[in-house]
């Protein structure tokens, strides 16, 4: 709109929510639903507003509009072919084709210092082995007020400041989607959280301070959740509230960070059946590096984290800790006539050991491929995941087919 379409370079998407198991839902849980339902109608009601006035403002000629006065937006739509191993426990190859995640986008910029962003949709639509989500459902509300590029303040819900690889885009990983590593977070609802968070870059540096509601919180006394990153930039900045991901051999990038995410006296849905409900106070930390080298017509691609999480229950001895890393690679090949072609790999490794009842080591190891028709925009990939673990868990082979417009 505004005569074109434009990247919403800082609009993320989430990896699948996990879905409570039946009957865990508390009054208390029943009713902060309630109030989701309530937020989500609201920022819906809102799209619909939106829409018809970025219609007029396309109507309206350029030079009767300020500069500053657009709305952009944009559709994301990617499919799934998921094929699941057979299991030494006797478990059948399994099949599945779903609609793994769908996007609306839209940004209204009202002022020079203003936007205001809005991101809805739907995951795992038709999935056999990932719980869709509860209906269309809201991924970012936000507003951003922007002081200067070195100070800036976001409020209402966006992603969490924690590794990069949730701060890009599910629609632009150099793999089918991110590793399981950087998913061992305390909530089912993925990488966002409600609050307010001050974030800037001075020259090549950046720094984000969140200050958050604690996502998948049904209740109870947990206190606020604190989450900081900073990071640092060499050759090119990427001055956004998110990333690209790759750029397809376009820019040379080279960034260091590190992040500490804490919150005291909260649950999460995701740990193991006995601890599920108990409180603790979460702390983790995590440093990272990465790498995007333009080589004449090839290009490389490299990214590597370390991530540390500690879970100190309230009245139990038992506390649990989990450390291990992840490490990620492409090499984008001479284009050809039609688009280019990027053959990657990543290895996982990480272990949780609770006190007093031993180690439980797990690793992925995921090679693949992704077919660039026109960047992150059209795109074909797939890929193959070797896994070990307790419980045994079974290798698994994706197909995904990904168009923005």
């Amino acid at each position: 709109m505004c005569g074109r379409l434009r990247r919403l370079r800082y609009i993320e998407e989430d990896i699948s929510h996990m879905a409570p198991p039946p009957g865990s839902i508390e009054p208390a849980a029943r009713r902060r639903r309630s109030g989701d339902r309530l937020f989500a109608a609201a920022c819906a009601a809102g799209l619909v507003v939106l829409a018809p006035a970025a219609a007029r403002a396309q109507r309206q000629p350029a030079g009767d509009r300020p500069a500053n006065h657009r709305i952009d937006a944009e559709g994301r739509l990617m499919i799934w072919q998921q094929q699941l191993g057979a299991s030494a426990g006797g478990d059948r190859s399994a099949h599945d084709f779903l609609i793994r995640r769908a996007r609306v986008a839209v940004q209204a910029r009202p002022s020079e210092r203003l936007s205001v962003t809005i991101q809805a949709g739907q995951d795992n639509v038709g999935a056999s082995f990932a719980a869709p989500d509860d209906g269309f459902t809201i991924k970012d509300a936000y507003l951003n007020y922007r002081q200067a590029t070195a100070f800036q303040i976001a409020v209402g819900q966006f992603k969490v400041p924690f590794l990069r690889a949730n701060l890009e885009s599910g629609f632009n990983q150099i793999l089918v989607d991110r590793g399981t590593l950087s998913s061992l977070r305390p909530a089912r609802q993925g990488s966002r959280d409600l609050g307010a968070m001050a974030w800037g870059n001075l020259r090549r540096s950046q720094y984000r301070l969140a200050l958050l509601d604690g996502s998948d919180q049904d209740g109870g006394d947990a206190g606020w959740r604190f989450t900081g990153r900073i990071a640092q930039n060499w050759f090119a900045s990427e001055p956004g509230l998110g990333y690209t991901g790759t750029s397809v051999g376009t820019t040379r990038v080279l960034q260091l960070a590190a992040q500490y995410d804490l919150q005291d006296a909260r649950l999460d849905s995701r740990d193991d059946a006995a601890f599920g409900a108990q409180p603790r106070d979460y702390r983790a930390w995590a440093i990272e590096g990465y790498w995007e080298q333009p080589v004449r017509r090839w290009a490389l691609t490299t990214e590597a984290a370390w991530l540390d999480r500690r879970d100190d229950y309230a009245g139990r001895a038992i506390d649990r800790h989990i450390s291990g890393y992840y490490a990620q690679g492409a090499v984008l090949l001479p284009g050809a006539p039609s688009g280019r072609l990027q053959i990657a790999a990543r290895r996982e490794n990480w272990s949780a050991t609770r006190e007093g009842a031993g180690d439980a080591p797990a690793t992925r190891t995921t090679l693949g491929g992704t077919y660039y028709f026109a960047g992150h925009a059209r795109k074909i990939q797939a890929d193959y995941t070797v896994k070990h673990g307790q419980p045994e868990l079974r290798n698994e082979l994706r197909a995904s087919y990904v168009v923005t417009f």
